[in-house]
């Protein structure tokens, strides 16, 4: 009878504990959470003049559905733990200004799982807008990232950075001329 009774309690514990770190990681998983921070504000303003604005359904991307690995719990998990310690770090102890993001992109570009840019861009023969294949160039990169043509090494934010954010010093970038000029079009706007 003991036995049951510990056994009852063990059960009833974990399920309390399963609900509050499900609901922990769905509550910081928010956009909302993640911008309550001002030095990620200017990651929000960016995404607003970016190519991933929106979804294929016009629906605002959130900063989980690219910064949180969703391919599996292990990682997804692991994922969060490192970056919100990191980010706490910066916020509380740093204050978050001056923040060197030329040094901080290779290694957040490491946290973009393939799998989420994947869940948008099934076929890798079409452009982005889905209106046609890709370029030539592009298409050898997808064959190499598929291992038809060799093995890249490279997952998607290795080769396609700034798509969604666009860090002063980037902004000088030719391919990138079109984003500058709608973040500078953005400022312009800001009363």
């Amino acid at each position: 009878m003991r036995h049951r009774k510990k056994l009852a309690v063990l059960a009833v514990g974990a399920v309390i504990g399963i609900t509050a770190v499900s609901a922990t990681v769905q509550y910081t998983s928010g956009t909302e959470f993640c911008l309550s921070c001002h030095e990620m504000r200017v990651y929000a303003e960016e995404m607003k003049a970016s190519t991933h604005a929106k979804d294929a359904e016009g629906r605002p991307i959130g900063c989980a559905q690219c910064h949180i690995p969703g391919s599996n719990i292990v990682r997804m998990l692991a994922a969060k733990m490192w970056m919100g310690t990191k980010d706490i770090w910066v916020h509380a102890v740093e204050g978050g200004h001056g923040l060197d993001r030329a040094a901080m992109q290779p290694r957040a570009r490491r946290f973009i799982d393939d799998a989420n840019c994947l869940a948008c861009h099934q076929d890798l023969g079409r452009n982005a807008k889905g209106d046609g294949p890709v370029s030539e160039e592009g298409r050898l990169a997808h064959d190499s990232y598929l291992g038809k043509n060799g093995r890249s090494r490279n997952g998607c934010a290795g080769c396609h950075a700034n798509l969604a954010h666009l860090p002063p010093f980037d902004a000088r970038i030719p391919k990138n001329h079109d984003f500058a000029a709608k973040l500078k079009e953005a400022d312009r706007a800001k009363p």
